[in-house]
């Protein structure tokens, strides 16, 4: 059966939920041997210039070729990129393990980044490509859980293969082969990309507008995601200051508040009827509630329980914004809008510390947390008065209606079009 007769189902929406976790592996994956990492790979000079870019360069790679991907996608179709990241996904994930070379593995680490970069957007895209409205975001809600879910998991699983070896974590990237296989037969190529001439005229029909409102959506998922990494990157931080010194502790605990995370994420399907400046203020409130709280209540435990209230709004964003960047993208530039939402989240990933470890210096002599609270506060009016205008009116109005158009421009294409 072609992929223009196909209609996705639990099938497919499986698949990709648990290929959207792989590039999650990245960094989360090796945490537990980056104390050990400068040593194991020969010490001195070299170990530590080299040790911080292999747990990095996925991140940077990432950050650096999403849009690329994305264009990719756009080209080439998803499936035959989708399958071809997941196959050298395997191939160089697992490749330090046989590799001696540090220099050689920083280069293998770049190229995972490289296929993970394919996946997320690959993922993002037959995800908008397969489902419609409320479906299409019960999946990213699902989707982004799940990633967070598994970044604790990993977390384990590369604790208890370190013990074995520092290269042994490597293994778990081997994943990637058997959900290639898995994936021969589940993914097809969405029915609009096998018709690019009628889509290239259907492209000029386009209702006008969407292309800025893109922007602005992806600016705040820039801005959201710096405010999002300030828990994963420097919980520890916060926990030494108030008394906690073992590092399983710390690990411990940051998973404990990162739980909010996916929790915030699954809550999103039930709150997709909310308008979308609404919803993006509300969250990120939240967020910063959770930060104003922990600076009020000393002690570790109001400390963990506002970072649990923090990633409980982070986690309502991050679908957010990826829902609101597929209804407003049309169908013919989904693959390069995935990409360009990839990015954005991943250069604020790069830059939170950048931006965060400053804004706690000026707090002064305290903590930084009530500073981070009232950068929260300031994003959620800002982003409020922004989406909430009569120009934008919202990923959920006019992006909706925009989404529809595709929708009818591809019901109405006529048969022989689509199988040119």
């Amino acid at each position: 059966m072609g992929g223009q007769d196909r209609k996705a189902g639990a099938a497919q929406g499986l698949l990709l939920l648990v290929a959207s976790a792989l590039p999650v592996m990245g960094v989360v994956l090796l945490s537990p041997i980056a104390q050990r990492l400068p040593e194991a790979i020969g010490g001195g000079v070299e170990g530590a210039r080299l040790a911080p870019l292999i747990l990095t360069a996925p991140a940077l790679a990432i950050a650096l070729f999403s849009a690329i991907a994305g264009f990719l996608l756009d080209r080439f179709g998803r499936r035959v990129c989708f399958l071809t990241a997941l196959f050298l996904y395997a191939f160089v994930g697992t490749a330090p393990m046989w590799i001696a070379n540090p220099s050689v593995i920083v280069a293998a680490r770049f190229c995972l980044g490289m296929t993970e970069a394919v996946i997320l957007a690959s993922t993002m895209a037959l995800v908008g490509d397969y489902y419609f409205g409320a479906e299409r975001d019960r999946w990213i809600a699902y989707m982004m859980a799940v990633a967070a879910f598994a970044a604790t998991l990993f977390y384990i699983t590369g604790g208890a293969l370190a013990a074995i070896s520092w290269k042994a974590p490597f293994i778990a990237y081997g994943a990637g082969a058997f959900i290639f296989l898995a994936a021969l037969p589940i993914i097809f190529e969405p029915k609009r990309q096998s018709r690019e001439p009628a889509i290239r005229a259907a492209a000029r029909e386009v209702p006008k507008g969407r292309t800025w409102k893109i922007g602005v959506v992806l600016a705040a998922t820039f801005v959201g995601s710096i405010l999002f990494y300030v828990v994963p990157l420097q919980l520890g931080r916060f926990l030494e200051a108030r008394g906690v010194a073992s590092y399983a502790t710390i690990g411990l605990l940051i998973a404990v508040a990162g739980l909010g995370n996916p929790i915030g994420s699954f809550c999103f399907r039930y709150l997709r009827s909310i308008p979308f400046w609404m919803l993006l203020g509300g969250s990120t409130a939240v967020a910063g509630a959770g930060f104003a709280l922990a600076a009020a209540w000393q002690g570790v435990t109001g400390l963990v329980v506002g970072a649990f209230i923090n990633q409980l709004g982070c986690g309502i964003l991050c679908p957010l914004t990826m829902a609101a960047v597929l209804r407003l993208a049309p169908a013919q530039g989904r693959g390069k809008s995935s990409g360009g939402w990839s990015t954005a989240f991943f250069v604020g990933q790069f830059f939170s510390p950048l931006a965060v470890l400053p804004l706690i210096a000026l707090a002064g002599s305290g903590d930084g947390l009530p500073a981070l609270a009232v950068a929260n506060f300031a994003f959620a009016i800002a982003g409020a008065v922004i989406f909430s205008a009569p120009a934008f009116r919202a990923a959920n109005a006019d992006g909706e209606a925009a989404e529809a158009h595709d929708d009818a421009e591809v019901a109405s294409m006529p048969v022989a079009e689509a199988r040119a």
